[in-house]
């Protein structure tokens, strides 16, 4: 895959569209030394931005979260984020905004610096998040050493870059061990989430899923449970120690990128995909709002 600093195109920052290669910040910039930073992803089907609104409402939320404010409004965005994936010709694409703080100062309290923003969009590679017959396999999953910190610990409600870090050390870990991502466990040993998609089971028919209580709340994860509603599927969200894993008789992901991506494995413990009449019939009805053969579903 081509370095995404080596691509060509058009960045919109700051309120205008610049050449890929000119959307640069300053090593000093405070986003970078401390984490003051946030993002948003979104998934383009048939040439639109699918649930645009619903993301930019919540990059709204996560830099409040940060203490700082945007600076432009969700009406310039939803602008910038649509004149981006045109200018690209993007049919089945992504799109990544990023706002962060400036490099007016550097160390830690930051209350007056700039805030800047960005929108950047491409083509979806085959294979964007696992393996391209991941729908069929499914992924296999381990439990990662470090937790998700109380809410009282750490902002946990933006999505905000140093929210990651964990991520990406645990699904690192994972993947040397053979692993195609971790799990990761809340303050009292509960499953949270997968590095960057939520989770859920399905047992006797129903789904069952962590709360968000140390998480941020997954729009995807809203758009299941509301088809999980509408099909008629029980759903119980509440604390799941690991060893639920082991009572369940099936499991998936959903998040953005991944949409919906069976398990195969948890540990030592295998799914049967085949059977799961459940997750077959979330697959379906995730792919019908994607394709809008289905209204598609607000999350509250």
């Amino acid at each position: 895959m081509l370095p995404f600093d080596q691509r060509t195109g058009k960045i919109w920052y700051d309120g205008a569209l610049v050449d890929w290669a000119d959307a640069r910040l300053h090593v000093l910039s405070h986003g970078l030394h401390y984490a003051s930073s946030i993002f948003e992803g979104i998934r383009v089907y048939g040439g639109t931005p699918f649930l645009l609104r619903e993301h930019i409402a919540r990059l709204g939320s996560s830099a409040r979260v940060l203490d700082f404010g945007l600076s432009y409004g969700a009406d310039e965005l939803h602008e910038a984020t649509r004149t981006v994936v045109a200018e690209a010709g993007i049919t089945e694409g992504y799109v990544r905004i990023n706002a962060w703080r400036g490099s007016e100062i550097i160390q830690t309290a930051a209350l007056h610096t700039s805030v800047h923003t960005s929108v950047a969009a491409w083509e979806l590679p085959e294979g964007y998040y696992a393996a391209a017959d991941a729908l069929d396999k499914g992924v296999a999953l381990v439990i990662g050493r470090y937790r998700r910190p109380s809410p009282e610990y750490a902002p946990v409600k933006s999505k905000a870059a140093g929210n990651y870090m964990i991520g990406t050390v645990s699904k690192n870990e994972a993947l040397r061990a053979g692993f195609d991502d971790a799990l990761l466990l809340d303050d009292r040993g509960n499953f949270v989430e997968a590095t960057g998609a939520h989770l859920f089971f399905t047992r006797d028919g129903a789904l069952h899923t962590p709360t968000t209580r140390c998480t941020i709340d997954g729009i995807t994860r809203a758009c299941v449970l509301a088809i999980a509603e509408r099909e008629g599927i029980a759903c119980e969200v509440g604390d799941l120690p690991p060893a639920f894993a082991g009572e369940a008789d099936g499991a998936f992901l959903c998040g953005t990128a991944c949409e919906i991506l069976p398990v195969s494995r948890i540990g030592d413990h295998c799914y049967d995909l085949g059977g799961n009449d459940v997750l077959r019939r979330i697959v379906t009805g995730y792919r019908e709002l994607t394709e809008g053969r289905a209204e598609v579903l607000v999350p509250e």
